[in-house]
């Protein structure tokens, strides 16, 4: 057993594998990435894999699953939408050994494009969900979640929220000595079940009513604890929200009795009706949609009555404000205690010092003018600040909606960005649609070697087994060049080519900018930038270049370099119109 000081997703890591898991599978997503790289450092001897996306994790996930093996499989929300597909089926032909689905949400959101809630798809799904409140209580959850995974041979989703994913906290093998480890792993052999796993329409419905049945034996089993009753207000809260609730209660000394649901589906009836019986108000608190709520009927308020927030965190400071309203105290006779300071200096995000990215997309401007430039889903979404990203919808989107928007706009050029890692979890279906439908843009792969904004983890094309033009290449595109980004004459003469190949040929044309990514290598090249006296301040290298390694001196009224940042690209020289910057001697 281990102890420590650890994070919510590395206790969910360490439960997998005294869950007796013999494969997990994943794609990076904050706040998920960390699970996966903990469950390599904790059984390196277990199998693991960075899947190309989450459908095909999932999938691989479940077929091992269905063959008696036990698996997990994590991801962040929006990735449950791409494994949607499998989810719904699996869910109907439940798995032979033990499969736990772990869907990281983002309240917030914070790195996200949406605050959706997993727990909507465990409902419609019909997969049973588990809603942690803190690292510990992940760890317990997702031993809770195997056993009842292998018990009713369902798969079963963990859904915690990233502050639960990205805190730390103290684990003692001792203080879990109750729940039982599995010593061996569990695996197995596939079993032929044609009505089961090929099911036709008809085996379908069987299956469903089966599913159903033990849903409601499960929700009995799980059913929340009403406590010895103290006040005529109780508070129903499941994940952070219950942390976040349980703390203002205690320290501000609220007339509430709080009961926790560890799993909100499928939430037992009777408990909800004896709940009802019981108390006379129920305040409801769950992120970040009402799964909960939706189960009560009447003396119930939270978000369907607008006292809960619609949208952001629940925060201690919301959720006071949510209990004292209700019990109708205030602020100045409360107990004093939960007072929380969350405004910390809004600092807008940049691309690095020596970022590629940075003159990929100031290349792609100065190419094409009047440009539209649909973007994607990674740290290069922060091409915005340079008014070289118009989009960003979804992962892999940016190439469908450069095609789309080039038949809306035929007369504009069209550029759109994606990441070496989007590439190939969804952008080489779009790219095949492309040129299948002869679409006349131009897609600029960023590449800098690995998935940067979720950790670094491993990208196809580093294997040694294919390479981004071999990919482009299969999906039928004629034109591929490769571009270093910090030759900033060559970027824009590659593009503008690209461009006029894409408006004779009718055709879509790749152009790979290539530079690995310097945040990994922690490159710092011997030389450094300097500005001369010939600087006119015109804003250029910190303003619409914005390099972080270079500000305004004000006393002086010119820009200044920041040695301490500067990597030594020296792409700033390129992009300075009075030539006031050169190397530094």
């Amino acid at each position: 057993m281990v102890n420590g000081f650890f994070l919510g997703n590395e206790l969910i890591a360490l439960a997998a594998v005294n869950s007796g898991v013999k494969s997990a599978y994943a794609y990076p997503g904050t706040p998920s990435s960390e699970i996966l790289s903990a469950f390599q450092k904790f059984a390196p001897e277990r199998y693991a894999q960075w899947s190309l996306n989450e459908k095909i994790a999932l999938e691989l996930a479940s077929g091992e699953a269905i063959s008696g093996s036990s698996t997990l499989c994590c991801m962040k929300m929006v990735g449950l939408n791409v494994a949607a597909d499998p989810l719904f089926s699996v869910a109907y032909t439940g798995v032979d050994g033990a499969m736990v689905l772990v869907s990281a949400d983002d309240p917030g959101p914070y790195s996200s494009q949406t605050e959706q809630d997993s727990r909507m798809y465990a409902v419609s799904a019909r997969v049973p969900v588990l809603d942690p409140c803190n690292p510990q209580d992940a760890y317990r959850l997702t031993m809770l979640a195997y056993q009842i995974s292998e018990k009713y041979r369902l798969p079963v989703m963990v859904r915690p929220v990233m502050r639960v994913c990205h805190s730390r906290q103290n684990f003692m093998a001792d203080d879990f000595s109750a729940i039982p480890i599995r010593e061996t792993i569990l695996s197995g052999t596939f079993r032929k079940d044609m009505p089961r796993w090929a099911a036709t329409p008809k085996f379908r419905r069987i299956l469903h009513e089966k599913l159903n049945k033990n849903l409601d034996f499960l929700a009995a089993e799980m059913a929340p604890k009403i406590p010895e009753k103290r006040y005529d207000m109780a508070v129903v809260a499941s994940g952070y929200a219950y942390a976040m609730a349980k703390d203002v209660i205690d320290e501000m000394n609220l007339p509430f009795d709080i009961i926790k649901v560890d799993m909100p589906f499928p939430l037992d009836r009777q408990f909800v009706i004896e709940a009802e019986m019981v108390y006379d108000r129920i305040v409801v608190l769950e992120e970040t949609f009402p799964v909960i709520e939706h189960n009560f009927t009447i003396k119930t308020e939270g978000r369907l009555t607008g006292l809960v927030p619609s949208e952001g965190e629940l925060t201690a400071d919301i959720i006071a404000d949510i209990l004292l309203k209700t019990a109708g105290i205030t602020r100045e006779t409360a107990k004093a205690g939960i007072t929380v300071n969350e405004s910390p200096v809004n600092l807008k995000p940049r691309l690095c010092a020596g970022c590629g990215h940075r003159p990929a997309f100031y290349a792609m401007k100065l190419a094409a003018p009047n440009g539209i430039f649909p973007g994607d889903i990674g740290c290069y979404t922060l091409g915005v600040n340079l008014n070289a990203v118009d989009t960003c919808i979804c992962m892999g989107a940016s190439i469908t909606f450069a095609e789309a928007m080039k038949r809306s706009n035929p007369d504009r050029p069209v550029i759109c960005t994606i990441g070496d890692s989007t590439f190939f979890h969804t952008g080489v279906a779009g790219l095949t649609n492309a040129v299948v439908n002869s679409a006349p843009i131009v897609v600029a792969i960023l590449d800098n070697e690995t998935t940067a904004m979720t950790g670094f983890q491993p990208v196809p094309h580093k294997t040694g087994k294919l390479t981004i033009e071999q990919a482009c290449a299969g999906a039928g595109v004629k034109h591929i060049v490769n571009a270093d980004p910090y030759n900033m004459k060559k970027g824009v003469e590659a593009l503008k080519q690209a461009l006029a190949y894409a408006h004779t040929d009718n055709a879509p044309a790749v152009v790979i900018f290539t530079k690995e990514c310097v945040t990994k290598t922690r490159y710092k090249n011997k030389k450094t930038a300097e500005i001369t006296d010939a600087c006119t301040d015109c804003t250029i290298c910190y303003e619409k270049f914005e390099c972080p390694a270079i500000y305004r001196d004000k006393a002086k009224r010119m820009a200044k370099i920041d040695e301490s940042a500067c990597i030594g690209c020296m792409v700033c020289i390129q992009v300075c119109p009075q030539k006031a910057i050169g190397v530094k001697k």
